[in-house]
């Protein structure tokens, strides 16, 4: 007969990435999302508002979120919680997620680095995991009498970093982000673009599986869906970067026969038995009709033609611009662009140097738009909806050399330049369309406009494409051994036809010169070994 009971352990899904671990009493809440996120454009699907109440109303033991983006960061269900519910939170650079803890009235706040571990109750223990590069997210391992838990949500980490020998993976499979379905893409390129992007998405989380050993995994933490009527071309689930896990399991199965899926919908259960994991359905499945949804929700994704769209003047741009410059003149050291923004009738030119001029920003007429040109997600810059609701299908006249365009609804450029939204969370909203020529990711740009209102980021981001002193020998050539993108380590990485792919996010580099042929435009330092 055992001295001591065996304790009951399992994981509630209640959508998207949120779970709530149990271990006998203790109760563990992760990523609670419910309200819309990004401008009003992101929903949880299926629907999981059946849930609300009770999650709100739940009793726990302790509070993670991941990261500050708001399919994680849920600030309404937040205030329903108790403010002293102990919370688990990342050591960012930035400390924006202590901040906003704190900003909601959090007080108990345990501040982990990456791998610190800190033991919730016997037998139970959480490690903190980072994406160590610029970007501000992270994970989560939570270790239940031995069996291992690792919510991945969105993050990523160095894969060289994970957590080995993992009995239960949580991780994305889907898109989130904007590209390339924001971008104006003629419709075959669009194709191929999405095509690469969701081969690149299932060989990541490949990669990943493989890295931790995974017994079992729970694909989680996306698609979202859009309701606005504006946006909801984002859900084809074939033309775009949202797959559903029916479109994407077979591949997985095949790469991966030995991996249990544990495919769970918002209420199910997965209970620990015997070190595996075991499915309990909810009595009724989460709603899936998106229609439905829609209609349930039209309050809260309505909300954004509520907002404010008194239209930007030049000064107001001028003035954000030249702070935002000035805040992160490391970033933009020896960086020189012109960046057009067209909203509504209204045409700017921004340019971007390392010190601003003055003024930053002249005000030119727009050009006048093909007339077969269909902005991303059927919206145009002025807010109209395309009638054919094509998804960047049609080409559009190409900029100068140099180019890059956005496309930004005055309501949405209003909200940037008020501090209600960063362009970061513009982005993601999928409200706004890009074009650039020649077309290639320029990551200093996107640095300033993503995480600008964060310097201590894009510093970080500066560094981050600084070359390594650490190299690595392979095919006769020495090689910068850390990629200058977010910092994976190139070891392992693949060589085919003298071009070297980044295992993380598919950068690749031609090894004869170091050009980056895709994903940016940062080089990769490149030297015959002697």
């Amino acid at each position: 007969m055992p001295l001591t009971a065996a304790r009951k352990s399992s994981i509630d899904y209640i959508g998207h990435a949120g779970f709530v671990v149990r271990h006998d009493e203790f109760r563990l809440l992760i990523d609670p999302w419910f309200h819309p996120a990004f401008l009003e454009s992101w929903f949880p699907f299926p629907d999981n508002g059946h849930l609300l109440e009770r999650v709100a109303a739940g009793s726990y033991d302790a509070l993670y979120v991941s990261h500050t983006h708001t399919d994680h960061f849920d600030r309404a269900l937040l205030r329903m919680l108790p403010r002293s519910l102990p919370v688990l939170c990342a050591a960012f650079r930035s400390r924006d997620l202590l901040r906003e803890m704190r900003g909601l009235g959090f007080s108990d706040i345990t501040v982990l680095g990456h791998g610190e571990s800190v033991p919730l109750r016997p037998g139970l223990q959480a490690t903190m995991l980072l994406d160590t590069s610029h970007k501000e997210d992270s994970a989560l391992l939570v270790e239940l009498d031995g069996f291992r838990f690792l919510d991945l949500n969105d993050c990523h980490p160095k894969l060289t970093e994970l957590p080995r020998d993992v009995d239960l993976l949580a991780a994305q499979f889907s898109g989130a982000m904007w590209y390339p379905n924001c971008y104006f893409y003629p419709l075959p390129v669009m194709r191929e673009k999405v095509a690469q992007v969701r081969s690149g998405l299932l060989d990541t989380l490949m990669r990943t599986v493989a890295a931790t050993d995974a017994r079992a995994y729970v694909p989680c933490a996306g698609p979202p869906v859009f309701l606005d009527p504006a946006l909801r071309v984002h859900n084809d689930r074939e033309q775009t970067i949202f797959p559903h896990w029916a479109d994407v399991a077979p591949s997985f199965v095949e790469a991966a026969p030995q991996v249990k899926i544990v495919d769970v919908q918002p209420g199910d259960r997965i209970d620990i038995v015997g070190g595996k994991p075991v499915t309990a359905a909810a009595p009724a499945p989460a709603p899936t009709d998106v229609a439905g949804y829609a209609r349930r929700r039209q309050a809260q994704w309505g909300a954004h033609e509520q907002r404010p769209d008194t239209p930007v003047n030049t000064a107001e741009l001028d003035a954000y611009f030249s702070r935002l410059i000035r805040r992160n003149r490391p970033l933009l050291a020896d960086y020189q662009r012109d960046l057009t923004i067209l909203s509504g009738t209204r045409r700017w030119t921004v340019m971007i140097r390392p010190v601003p001029p003055q003024p930053a920003v002249v005000a030119a007429s727009p050009p006048a738009l093909p007339p077969d040109a269909v902005p991303p997600g059927g919206a145009t810059a002025g807010g109209t909806t395309a009638s054919d609701g094509t998804a960047g299908g049609s080409a559009v006249a190409a900029g100068p050399p140099g180019s890059y365009e956005l496309h930004v609804p005055p309501r949405v450029l209003r909200a940037i330049v008020d501090g209600e939204a960063t362009w970061e969370e513009a982005l993601l909203s999928m409200r706004i369309g890009l074009r650039r020529d020649p077309d290639l990711f320029d990551v200093t740009l996107m640095g300033l406009l993503r995480y600008g209102d964060t310097p201590v980021v894009t510093w970080q981001l500066r560094q981050d494409s600084s070359v390594s002193d650490e190299t690595i020998t392979r095919d006769g050539l020495r090689i910068q051994r850390y990629c200058p993108h977010a910092g994976e380590d190139l070891t392992d990485a693949d060589i085919v036809d003298g071009v070297l792919e980044c295992p993380r996010h598919h950068w690749a580099w031609d090894l004869t010169t170091g050009r980056c042929v895709r994903g940016g435009t940062w080089p990769l330092s490149v030297s015959p070994t002697e």
